[in-house]
């Protein structure tokens, strides 16, 4: 089994992988700020956060690298009230024995 250390190091190679985000806001990308949070060796949340008046459906969530290349996605389909809001992407790294 993988120790705390290893996970830790798993974490953190994800966390430098998560490079910048975007969400489909009414049909259109829009660049929006990533932040990073901790909760022990295991797991990490990224928050994409959206910070203007702008309302509208969001329908996708995508995190690319730093070369541009897309890492993570997903759909997604929340209206967006007038106001900031942070919407969550918690990751877990796991290791399953004799797999």
């Amino acid at each position: 089994m993988l120790t705390n250390y290893a996970l830790e190091r798993q974490k953190n190679a994800l966390e430098s992988l998560f490079y910048s985000a975007e969400v489909e806001l009414d049909g259109e990308l829009m660049t929006v700020p990533v932040l990073v949070t901790h909760q022990g060796p295991t797991k990490v949340t990224f928050l994409l956060r959206l910070v203007d008046s702008r309302t509208g459906r969001i329908t996708k969530r995508i995190i690319k690298d730093s070369n541009g290349v897309i890492v993570w996605q997903d759909e997604i389909n929340i209206v967006k009230p007038p106001r900031e809001i942070a919407l969550s992407i918690p990751i877990e790294l796991q290791w399953k024995a004799g797999e």
